[in-house]
Order: C-alpha cells, then sequence, then structure tokens
C-alpha cells in the first residue's frame, strides 16, 4: 500500500458506507446480516478503496492476494462477490480489471470497491497491467532504438532493420562454416 493512503471511514461509518451502496442496487441477494458481515471486513481510504481486511488467498502460490468471502457455501473471491451483489453476474468471457491501479489511484488486489472494477476480457487486463506482457506490448522500438514496422508469422512485432543485419550475419556464418567443412 502507498505511504499516503488514509482511513476515513471506520466501525460503524464504514459499515453505513458500505451498506448504502447496497440500498441503491436492485440486484442485491444477500441478507442485511451478510451485508454487515462483508462490511465489517472492510476499511474505507482516502483514495476511494475499499480495502478488505479479512481473509486472503496466499499469494506464494503465485496469485496475488485477493480478499476471500464466503456466502452461500461457496468461497467468493470478496471484489467479484460485492460487484456481483450490485450489478449482476460478470458478463461471460469477461474478467473484473481493478483499472485504477495502473494510475496509482487504487491498492489493486484488496480493494473490494465495485467503482473500482470494470469487466473486459483477459487480454485487456493483462495489458493494463505491470506485467512482463504489459511491458513488452507497450514498446514500439527494438533495443537498437528502430521502430518494429513489421509482423512475423508467429504474429510478433519485429524490427525489419535489425531482422536483415541478423540474416546477414547468419548466412555469412552459415557459409564459413560450410568453406571450413
Amino acid at each position: 500500500m502507498q505511504d499516503n493512503i488514509t482511513l476515513i471511514k471506520t466501525g460503524d461509518d464504514q459499515i453505513e458506507f458500505v451498506k448504502q451502496r447496497f440500498a441503491a442496487s436492485s440486484t442485491v441477494t444477500a441478507s442485511e446480516k451478510i451485508i454487515d458481515r462483508f462490511a465489517s471486513r472492510v476499511d474505507v481510504l482516502g483514495t476511494g478503496c475499499w480495502a478488505w481486511t479479512h481473509e486472503r488467498n496466499d499469494p506464494k502460490y503465485g496469485g496475488l492476494p485477493y480478499g476471500r468471502f464466503f456466502f452461500e457455501g461457496k468461497l467468493w473471491v470478496a471484489h467479484r462477490w460485492i460487484y456481483e451483489q450490485l450489478h449482476g453476474p460478470v458478463p461471460q468471457g469477461l474478467v473484473l480489471d481493478h483499472f485504477l491501479v495502473p494510475s496509482g489511484r487504487c491498492i489493486g488486489a484488496l480493494c473490494v470497491n465495485p467503482g473500482h472494477l470494470q469487466p473486459v476480457t483477459q487480454r485487456e487486463n493483462t495489458l493494463r497491467g505491470s506485467g512482463p506482457t504489459a511491458i513488452n506490448s507497450a514498446k514500439t522500438h527494438c533495443p537498437e532504438g528502430h521502430d518494429f514496422d513489421a509482423v512475423n508469422s508467429q504474429g510478433r512485432r519485429v524490427c525489419t532493420i535489425c531482422l536483415k543485419a541478423y540474416k546477414r550475419e547468419y548466412n555469412h556464418l552459415r557459409a564459413a562454416q560450410k568453406q571450413a567443412a
């Protein structure tokens, strides 16, 4: 979490704040008791994030520390549960993206504010992230500084200047090997 994040609602204030969002939705299936239980596990931060303070996934197995919430015999990812309670099911083929994370305005995996979530394709979610795929897709130039100006047969972007230089060097080495043999 960032150092400048401040807690703005605690205790009964936070529970009422979260419950107001539920009251405005027509898709809620949870009882008031369940809503109170959910809201008691959230801290409302100055960034607008609703930080999950209860049980989490274990990130040591490669995942992110998403909050977990038990409802009607099923263990839910907390941000997905609240999103579906307020907006209905996530459309098939889409995932929920914490879309404010790249701007630094959201804490990400532990934020359960449905206003910080947006259904997107897995591809868009990945490209909005900060992992190697997102970093490489944002590159517009090769390591030598030339534009990526073509796409190879595997669908990868390439720099034709460097590709021609590589092929020239490769062919030169192959010819030298044949001569030596």
